[in-house]
């Protein structure tokens, strides 16, 4: 799920005379959000975000992309599969933002490679505006029978009976 750490500081800037306080990508003129907006868009993914803004990096796009959103998921549920590939996965449902923007607002599947060396790599993930429009990714990254836990209670959940 989305996150800060000192990784971003690397590529996010905040300054109260720049962008309105903004958080923006360093050495750029854009904002975080603005990259976050668009990357939550209903079946955009990593090739459609790189395709909109190809003077970002990699890095500096992963950053603006995995920077600490100011929704805190209402629902989140993390999977794994030994594999291989050894993969983790994670499912969020955003409520609606303080603006009540929708486009801050759906589910999310996102999964990572783990390395060797235990560390997680991005592998692929996607904005959907429903559950059920969501579920169609998990089985292409891992078999259905992966063991989904609640990420708050770490209760087992069986995310195909969640469709609202």
């Amino acid at each position: 799920m989305p996150w800060h750490s000192n990784w971003h500081d690397q590529w996010i800037d905040v300054d109260a005379d720049l962008f309105e306080g903004q958080p923006h990508i360093r050495g750029t003129a854009r904002t975080v959000s603005e990259v976050q907006k668009f990357w939550k868009q209903a079946g955009v993914g990593a090739k459609e975000v790189r395709a909109k803004f190809p003077e970002l990096t990699e890095a500096q796009l992963g950053a603006a992309v995995t920077y600490a959103s100011p929704v805190i998921p209402v629902r989140s549920y993390v999977g794994e599969w030994i594999g291989p590939p050894h993969r983790k996965f994670y499912l969020w449902k955003e409520s609606d933002s303080p603006e009540g923007d929708p486009g801050f607002s759906g589910w999310m599947f996102q999964y990572t490679n783990i390395e060797h060396t235990g560390n997680e790599a991005l592998g692929w993930d996607v904005w959907e505006a429903s559950l059920a429009e969501i579920l169609r990714y998990p089985p292409e990254y891992g078999p259905r029978d992966v063991v989904w836990r609640d990420d708050r209670t770490g209760l087992v959940v069986d995310i195909y009976a969640l469709i609202e």
